[in-house]
């Protein structure tokens, strides 16, 4: 008997959570999940590679690419299944998790029992994860920080992947995903804090998510010589694109690679007012850093591309810092033991766990200095839990990431003419990384230089600064200067292309080692 599918006529999709959608014929259940905003972690973007986009079938048939029906109570990839019937799927735990939502330490939901009038967000996009925070514009209190996963996960982990969906006619979706997503988070703070509005938004990010929240084709920057449509600061009205807010405002970024976040974290960290050489890294998907020479008042920066591996991605047991991630991962008693954000059962590893097992495994010479495991772990890999394992396939994810970090680093201060590490006064380490960040372990594995402990011969200090991109967003909210600040650095910094120099590729190979 013919399926409707095969008919040509579509099918329904249903989340476990009562969430619905039409398959088309020939349709995968990524692709019609994705269409429909329904978001699922896809870091291969559908091509079938990484496996992490696993559902379980609950009601149903599903049949995959290579013929094989799945029954319920199957699990199958996404990207690799269609629907031949009307279907009830279950998707994993972390895909279903709705806004994590914090309120200040101090706030107990309260604002002195005075009700908020006047309310602004700020809010940064970044590639894996959208975060935004609620103030009271009249006390610049700070009501409440709400977060989620990036709505466009389904296209693909990296910024690359997401061009690339674009560049695939998907820009719509994309535009979609994400204004879907910031337009619940700020319904939910107007519910919340019963609030007649949001009067005003400052959207910070990478130069790709800013492109795709003003719904434009990022297109052309996948490809030499990687040319934005915009950099420039945009306003408009929120109701442009049907956000309930009154204005928004999109900060102003460098180029291509570094984009409005980096921009707003050197604003929000004041660096042309350091009166030392000041180092700033923003460890993600990019690697961006900036240089501020405090002699001849220059700001260099240059990116490295390092993947999505310190943010879940690429890694096989690997996930965002959401709760039930191990964020920590350290030796007791000769034995590797863990924390888990929230204290909740292990679910997966983080990137600052990631960092951390690295070094525990290096410590207890699991590892050698090329990064091959030992016989005994090769097979099965190295165990963090009794389902959580390390193997051979993410050391060397892990090692391409932290040699392009260091790289880069490396690279952008020789060129910038500095003799060695000990000429840096400060080094702000920025991104969602640092909110958890070992920095020992960090050094210990290559991915920061020795030195950068703040020790004799080294930095005056190393401060990890958590996501700058969104401290600078809320400040502009309240300093009517910070804006012109954005555009001073945008204007002034000098973009250094370093990927495709040699000695970048001379110490990209060098850092590979332990």
């Amino acid at each position: 008997m013919l399926n409707s599918n095969c008919l040509g006529k579509s099918v329904c999709i249903t989340v476990q959570d009562g969430r619905t959608c039409e398959s088309l014929p020939n349709e995968t259940v990524l692709s019609a999940l994705a269409s429909s905003g329904i978001a699922l972690t896809a870091p291969c973007g559908g091509q079938g590679i990484c496996g992490k986009c696993g559902v379980t079938l609950l009601k149903g048939k599903v049949k995959l690419a290579t013929g094989t029906e799945i029954q319920p109570g199957g699990t199958f990839s996404a990207c690799r299944g269609m629907a031949l019937s009307d279907i009830t799927i279950e998707l994993p735990k972390e895909d279903t998790q709705g806004f994590e939502k914090r309120l200040p330490s101090n706030a107990n939901g309260q604002t002195n029992g005075q009700k908020v009038f006047r309310a602004g967000a700020g809010i940064d996009i970044g590639t894996t994860t959208v975060q935004l925070e609620l103030i009271c514009l009249d006390t610049g209190k700070v009501l409440e920080t709400v977060s989620a996963f990036n709505a466009q996960r389904v296209f693909g982990a990296d910024v690359m992947s997401r061009i690339n969906a674009a560049r695939n006619g998907k820009t719509k979706e994309l535009f979609s995903a994400i204004n879907r997503q910031i337009s619940e988070m700020l319904q939910y703070c107007i519910r919340a804090w019963d609030l007649p509005c949001i009067e005003q938004c400052t959207v910070s990010g990478n130069t790709t998510m800013l492109h795709l929240f003003c719904g434009i084709d990022p297109s052309l920057m996948g490809e030499v010589p990687f040319t934005p449509v915009f950099l420039e600061e945009r306003t408009f009205p929120g109701e442009h694109f049907s956000l309930p807010a009154l204005n928004v405002t999109v900060l102003p970024g460098i180029s291509a690679f570094i984009g409005a976040d980096i921009v707003s974290g050197l604003a929000f960290l004041d660096i042309f007012n350091k009166n030392e050489n000041s180092l700033f890294v923003d460890i993600g998907t990019n690697g961006e850093m900036a240089l501020w020479k405090k002699d001849d008042k220059r700001l260099l920066c240059c990116s490295t591309a390092a993947g999505p591996c310190f943010e879940g991605a690429e890694i096989s047991c690997g996930m965002a810092s959401v709760p039930g991630a191990i964020n920590r991962v350290y030796l007791y008693a000769g034995q590797p033991k863990f924390d888990t954000l929230g204290n909740l059962p292990p679910m997966g590893i983080c990137g600052s766990g990631l960092i951390d097992v690295m070094a525990v495994m290096k410590e207890l010479s699991v590892i050698d200095e090329t990064g091959l495991l030992n016989d005994e772990y090769v097979e099965n890999g190295f165990p963090v839990t009794d389902n959580i394992k390390i193997s051979q396939k993410d050391i060397r994810q892990f090692q391409l990431a932290k040699s392009a970090i260091f790289s880069g680093i490396t690279v952008l201060c020789k060129r910038a003419g500095l003799m060695g590490f000990s000429q840096l006064g400060s080094v702000f380490i920025a991104g969602g990384l640092g909110y958890y960040l070992n920095l020992e372990n960090a050094i210990n594995v290559g991915l920061l230089p020795q030195g950068f402990e703040g020790k004799k011969g080294g930095v005056k200090q190393t401060e990890v600064c958590g996501n700058t991109s969104l401290k600078g967003a809320v400040k502009n909210l309240s300093d009517p200067a910070f804006l012109l600040y954005c555009r001073e650095i945008a204007a002034r910094a000098e973009t250094m292309e370093i990927a495709s120099a040699n000695d970048f590729a001379e110490a990209f190979v060098e850092n590979m080692l332990f």
